[in-house]
């Protein structure tokens, strides 16, 4: 199995033009979007510890599996935002140095170089982790460790689960989403250790929050319904920009969905603010910084979007920058 350099040729855009990278091909550019943000009240008092008693990671993840519509071209749509403290340490998405067939962003506040999404094309695999609100162990293991050891891996997504069953006891409550791509179809499905069961999705439309798929958020099925409604449409290849758009817009959300009695019992503090599918708490310092758009068309040719706010990060006056990379995979 190649790498990725011997594939294609990465070039980046930055401020001053074009420069030659030895890897990918990838885009750089400052992207300009204020979303609308509100006042948000909430308990937070002058001390961020107590949002940290309440607030756990809170990504959403949205997928579209067109592989039964002769009309659409693409075979997988995926669009994730990733929520966090806006000072955490996190390197954005880019080709991993201890393995440049991986495409990922990192977590640099823990040792284990752990990630929350992230994309081995060569292994034609894909991992997501999202976490479940729920109480903390004590000095519980890395579950960004999941999706990172998934992506740098030879094994497919039965054999993986059975690897790590025994690493993830220790492990906070979390949904860990794969897919694997064939010439037949993205094969997609979920894991949790919640309730230790792996379950293939083979609907059109999927989406994955902070609770488990049986009891979803109502933001989670908002986005998956308006998903639905931007895919009817939007589903040429010759229409991406269109998709584009209405892809960040979707993400971008800061639409209320309440009531949401499960969301409102597992986060009673927080819950109006954390209802949207884009979150800004900006006193809390908390709230979306990444958003993430994979398209992967029936030929197998992939598109990674990541838009994410630049550091030091101002929730009220953002600046965002695109990174783009694109490749070609071999379905068989």
């Amino acid at each position: 199995m190649g790498d990725l350099a011997s594939d294609v040729c990465l070039k980046t855009l930055c401020h001053n033009g074009w420069v030659q990278i030895p890897q990918l091909e990838q885009i750089v550019t400052p992207y300009n979007h204020n979303p609308k943000t509100r006042n948000r009240r909430g308990v937070y008092g002058n001390n961020n510890e107590n949002l940290k008693t309440w607030v756990q990671n809170m990504c959403i993840l949205f997928m579209y599996n067109g592989t039964h519509d002769a009309k659409s071209d693409y075979s997988l749509v995926l669009i994730s935002n990733r929520d966090e403290y806006y000072n955490r340490a996190t390197q954005n998405m880019g080709p991993w140095k201890e393995d440049p067939n991986v495409i990922g962003g990192r977590d640099l506040e823990v040792n284990e170089g752990g990630t929350w999404l992230a994309v081995a094309p060569t292994r034609k695999k894909l991992g997501v982790l999202l976490n479940l609100a729920g109480i903390n162990k004590s000095e519980a293991k890395s579950r960004g460790k999941i999706v990172a050891d998934y992506v740098k891996s030879e094994k497919h997504i039965q054999g993986y689960i059975q690897q790590i069953k025994q690493y993830t006891k220790d492990c906070n409550d979390f949904i860990f989403v794969s897919v694997e791509f064939r010439s037949a179809g993205p094969t997609i499905t979920s894991y949790s250790n919640a309730n230790d069961e792996l379950t293939a999705h083979k609907e059109a439309y999927v989406g994955f929050g902070n609770s488990l798929p049986e009891e979803p958020l109502k933001k989670v099925d908002a986005g998956r319904i308006k998903l639905t409604q931007i895919l009817t449409t939007f589903s040429k290849v010759s229409m991406q920009e269109e998709l584009l758009d209405k892809l960040i817009e979707l993400l971008k959300s800061d639409e209320r969905h309440l009531p949401d009695h499960t969301l409102e019992t597992k986060r009673p503090n927080l819950y109006k603010e954390l209802s949207s599918i884009f979150v800004c708490i900006p006193k809390g310092n908390y709230g979306t910084r990444t958003h993430t758009i994979v398209l992967v068309t029936k030929t197998g040719h992939m598109k990674i979007i990541e838009l994410t706010l630049e550091a030091p990060i101002d929730p009220l006056s953002p600046k965002w920058t695109r990174t783009e990379y694109e490749f070609d995979m071999e379905l068989n």
